[in-house]
């Protein structure tokens, strides 16, 4: 399977104001990498931090309101709509909490496209055992497994994967707002291709998200709702409520040191590594709601400096200023510049993520 050119995606989509903010990207190829392999930079606005984050700080004075999960959700599900608007749709793929951000204007901005794709699948009995297993394994290496759909662990099944496969993604992200927990933990392949979850029975708080989680966590992926119904009747709910779901999210930044680019962290920080499978952020104190990551972020990531000296010296003198390098892991590398964030990735195949 293709997947699309990174930088040539990130283009399309940014403009909106929920996706993170392309502005350059530039490739060298491995002939010319000291490493021999080849390596990608992608310059991209820089956010205030990670969701998970600020959720952290937030939750040690209680649960989140009604209206912040609102509006989180909805802003991230507008992000998700103006991929599928695209011609061909744009499947993210890989969207998990991790994967969203904190604008400095305090709203929320989805990354990580490494993983998107315009290509769907549509298995039916004339598929061969083979076909079958390359699928599932393209699907392996660019999904995280708590997130994968009952399509993609059961391709005998035959439903179609599609762009609806983010309406599962997204609405085991709703779930994880509303109840600290995902509804498939661990990524437990049986539960997933059965739905096999359950709200608590003794909430309250969050009884507006009920139906819609249970009509995005539907086994046949034909029975989910669209992007578009999603979002109309998360509008319905912000009407209802009288909340402004585009508006910045005060209760999140109130906890976080409020407006402003005070506190933004460097993307070492923010941006979940992919291929590494680990998760780089403020890890160090357990329990609470990062507790349920662990299903998707297994292996931490250590900083290693091994990086190529070709291109973070392409980009000092692009600068021409001090650049505050981070390295991240032995492929990825970090330079902060002004409020910007550009990201060195070295990659073994073409599957860059930033």
């Amino acid at each position: 399977m293709n997947h699309l050119d990174l930088s040539v995606s990130q283009k399309k989509l940014s403009g909106h104001p929920n996706v993170v903010q392309f502005s350059s990207a530039a490739s060298i190829a491995k002939e010319e990498s000291d490493t021999g392999q080849a390596e990608f930079l992608i310059l991209t606005e820089l956010c205030k931090g990670q969701l998970v984050d600020f959720i952290k700080r937030v939750e040690q004075k209680g649960p989140m309101s009604c209206d912040t999960v609102l509006k989180i959700f909805y802003q991230t599900c507008r992000a998700v709509q103006h991929m599928h608007k695209q011609k061909p749709p744009i499947i993210h793929r890989d969207l998990k909490i991790e994967n969203l951000l904190i604008s400095n204007q305090g709203t929320i901005k989805l990354c990580d496209f490494g993983s998107s794709t315009t290509i769907s699948h549509y298995p039916d009995y004339s598929w061969s055992a083979q076909k079958r297993s390359m699928v599932e394994d393209e699907i392996t290496r660019n999904t995280t497994p708590a997130y994968r759909t009952p399509e993609m662990i059961d391709l005998y099944s035959n439903f179609p994967i599609n762009e609806k496969q983010d309406i599962w993604a997204l609405g085991c992200i709703l779930y994880l707002l509303c109840f600290k927990q995902h509804p498939f933990e661990e990524g437990a392949k049986l539960q997933i291709v059965n739905g096999k979850y359950s709200i608590p029975q003794n909430d309250l708080k969050y009884t507006v998200y009920h139906e819609l989680i249970r009509s995005m966590l539907k086994v046949n992926p034909e029975e989910r709702l669209s992007i578009t119904e999603l979002v109309n009747q998360l509008q319905d709910i912000a009407a209802a409520r009288n909340v402004n779901s585009k508006s910045p999210i005060t209760e999140l930044l109130e906890q976080n040191g409020g407006f402003g680019n005070n506190g933004a962290q460097p993307p070492a920080q923010i941006h979940n590594i992919q291929n590494a499978g680990g998760y780089v952020g403020d890890l160090d104190q357990g329990g609470g709601f990062l507790d349920i990551l662990k299903g998707g972020t297994e292996r931490f990531l250590t900083n290693i400096k091994d990086t190529s000296s070709k291109v973070i010296q392409s980009v000092a003198s692009y600068a021409k200023g001090d650049l505050d390098i981070s390295y991240i892991t032995s492929r990825v590398a970090g330079l902060t510049y002004s409020w910007t964030w550009l990201c060195f990735y070295q990659a073994e195949h073409t599957q860059p993520v930033y």
